[in-house]
């Protein structure tokens, strides 16, 4: 399970005696939607910008490595406020995991600061800036098998050339 999950961060209560006005319901269900409809900014239903790779735990070579350009025009923040930088709409790249490994890292470098967001298969969040230095790191133990989308961001609206890396190893 990835260690930096956005998923549990908000959690509303609406309640106002024994009966809510259609005024409160109104504004209860709108905030629902403005809440619920920001993580869909991010298609992850797109095909990934630059490529994808199927990977088991023991894969070799590790770490792979995967070439992008870093930032969009998104505000990662629109997924959730731990979120940072610029990225686009179609992830980057994507990674279909086995699982039944012992962990699991996806990182980033670059000659600039870069952000990263990843949608794991249980349609969680997981956000990063700044790890090592000026390069983002998620990951954890006892990742789960599936699908894990991933987005590079930017500060500003400038792009950069990034390495995704993935690997088993400890950072």
């Amino acid at each position: 399970m990835f260690t930096t999950s956005t998923n549990d961060l908000v959690s509303i209560q609406f309640y106002q005696g024994k009966y809510m006005s259609i005024k409160t319901v109104l504004a209860a269900s709108l905030a629902v939607a403005a809440l619920t409809g920001v993580a869909a900014a991010q298609d992850y239903s797109l095909p990934p910008t630059y490529g994808s790779v199927a990977l088991n735990p023991g894969f070799l070579p590790d770490p792979h490595q995967a070439q992008v350009v870093a930032g969009g025009t998104i505000d990662a923040s629109s997924i959730n406020n731990a979120c940072v930088g610029l990225i686009a709409n179609a992830p980057d790249y994507r990674l279909q995991y086995g699982g039944g490994g012992s962990q699991l890292f996806i990182g980033v470098t670059s000659s600039v600061d870069t952000t990263l967001v990843v949608n794991g298969p249980d349609g969680s969040w997981y956000c990063n800036d700044d790890y090592n230095g000026l390069n983002p790191l998620v990951g954890g133990e006892m990742p789960d098998a599936g699908q894990y989308d991933i987005w590079v961001g930017t500060y500003g609206s400038s792009t950069a050339p990034a390495t995704i890396f993935i690997t088993e190893y400890d950072q």
